[in-house]
């Protein structure tokens, strides 16, 4: 044992000092660490750093390749690539609007639990503020969440109780379970032909009662209020209103034409169809 400590003496001392503070580069170095080869690869072609200096530096890095490659993380988490740029940056203020935004951006710079953005009005720019805060969330902690409208998640369902279907409902429920934040945007917004709005109903409550026990972060966008959610099943508006509901009951505009128009100028308007919430 003496022997071992007087070799990691002689290591310490021999190693090139920390550009930032001078001390040797291994006077900190961790015994485990997922960051030791990046700090052993970094050190062979920069400036020397001490682990503490580089893990500083290093969280500089990745929070900006983050933000350069945070339209790409959203497509990964199924966004269309339309709407990928959609940021807390580029949403249209006004002064209707300016409490709702900071209400949905200040629970983005800190997620927790449910938070329901409801509203009888449609274009005032629900999903975009959903699609902010994945944004947020991916930039700020690395991981990548989920985006699934209920129309097209519901769809896929039903494709998979066809004898050449890919996705079984539990595999379809699993799936929007286990991400670490997802949103669930149009809740209520699809029904079926044969069972009206019982498919979405069930879909949703084992979707969400399943993120409530794992207690996993939840963002649901709907064009009902919280007492319409209700009425179709109470057990999904009790789990809602355990979060933060956002009622937004009153608009000056509908804020789509400005919001999106200008990012397609070489190409059509999308149609109301493609719009957002």
């Amino acid at each position: 044992m003496e022997r071992i400590r007087i070799k990691r003496e002689e290591r310490i001392r021999t190693a090139p000092p920390c550009a930032v503070c001078g001390i040797s580069i291994l006077a900190d170095e961790p015994t485990h660490s997922p960051d030791i080869e990046e700090w052993t690869l970094y050190n062979t072609t920069h400036d020397k750093l001490c682990f503490k200096h580089f893990q500083a530096e290093y969280a500089k890095v990745k929070l900006l390749w983050r933000n350069e490659h945070a339209d790409k993380s959203l497509i990964a988490a199924g966004v269309s690539e339309e709407f990928s740029n959609r940021s807390f940056e580029n949403y249209q203020l006004t002064d209707s609007n300016r409490s709702f935004f900071t209400a949905v951006k200040n629970w983005a710079e800190c997620p927790r639990s449910f938070l329901a953005i409801l509203s009888p009005h449609t274009g005032i720019g629900k999903t975009h503020l959903a699609i902010a805060a994945l944004r947020c969330f991916y930039v700020d902690r690395g991981r990548v969440g989920k985006f699934r409208k209920e129309g097209p998640f519901l769809l896929d369902i039903r494709k998979g109780y066809s004898p050449y279907g890919a996705l079984a409902e539990s595999d379809a429920i699993e799936s929007l379970s286990k991400p670490d934040f997802l949103v669930y945007d149009d809740l209520f917004s699809s029904r079926d032909p044969h069972e009206g709005i019982e498919f979405a109903r069930r879909i949703a409550l084992a979707v969400i009662d399943e993120r409530e026990w794992q207690g996993r972060i939840t963002m649901v966008t709907s064009n009902l209020t919280l007492s319409g959610i209700a009425a179709i099943d109470p057990r999904i508006s009790s789990r809602l209103s355990g979060g933060l509901v956002l009622n937004v009951q009153s608009v000056d505009e509908d804020f789509r034409p400005k919001l999106y128009r200008p990012n397609f100028k070489s190409s059509p308007a999308p149609s109301p169809s493609m719009g957002e919430g």
